[in-house]
């Protein structure tokens, strides 16, 4: 049993003291160390963190009773993968995590190594996982846009950003010499956000309707740099998207 018990706040707190005869850059720097030492303090004391694994157990046969021929319903690999999540307001690094996309959950082993634990969704903030950060994002009841409460890689952010929504639904067809075969479907969805407002951008004509006010110039980059939304969507979209913030820059 742990006697001590430490908050991230208090600990900042202690480390963080004023001193007038440093320069605010030095302050700042100085702050900023202290506050990183002080959630590492956090992490040792707090160590297994408790708080990652309030969350029920996952069971993988309870939401799959059955063989998948083809695929798996997790996203880039049904293996583990090492990560970080923002969670309850604290950044946990170095974490073993898994995301079953079908169900929108994010999963970690516990301490033991031997379960599989469901973090709970309302204190999921955004996490790191094969390379990718997914941030959850939420639909504004009061708006007409297409956008659903959920994760949502982030391909780039800016004054204008991109996100991705990947999904996977179970498909089936037969075949004669091993009965029915059910295998899983990625979709991919992108959305750009500009002016706090989300758009579905569905080919390049949405694109280009979107970032209208920039059309002609979008055009050209991309007949220049021979970008093909066909071809190669999320690379394009990206590329465009950070080329029409740069031309909007000074707006």
């Amino acid at each position: 049993m742990r006697f001590l018990i430490l908050t991230a706040v208090s600990l900042t707190a202690f480390f963080i003291q004023p001193n007038i005869a440093r320069s605010q850059s030095v302050a700042t720097t100085n702050d900023s160390v202290a506050i990183k030492n002080a959630l590492n303090i956090y992490h040792q004391y707090m160590s297994p963190e408790s708080n990652l694994y309030d969350g029920s157990e996952y069971t993988y046969n309870t939401y799959y009773p059955f063989i998948i021929n083809e695929g798996d319903p997790f996203f880039f690999s049904k293996n583990f993968d090492t990560g970080s999540v923002y969670y309850n307001g604290i950044v946990y690094e170095k974490v073993p995590l898994l995301y079953d996309i079908i169900h929108g959950e994010v999963l970690i082993r516990d301490p033991s190594q031997i379960n599989v634990v469901r973090l709970n969704d309302k204190y999921i903030g955004w996490f790191t996982i094969y390379g990718h950060t997914f941030t959850k994002l939420i639909k504004d009841s009061t708006s007409a846009n297409p956008l659903n409460t959920g994760f949502y890689a982030a391909l780039y952010k800016g004054r204008t950003s991109l996100y991705k929504s990947v999904s996977k639904i179970f498909k089936e067809n037969s075949a004669s010499f091993q009965g029915l075969n059910k295998y899983t479907v990625e979709t991919d969805e992108y959305f750009v956000k500009k002016n706090n407002d989300y758009f579905r951008i569905k080919n390049k004509k949405s694109l280009l309707k979107i970032l209208g006010d920039r059309k002609k110039d979008i055009n050209q980059y991309m007949k220049k740099n021979k970008l093909k939304f066909k071809k190669a969507k999320e690379y394009t979209l990206i590329k465009v998207v950070a080329y029409y913030d740069q031309l909007t820059a000074n707006n």
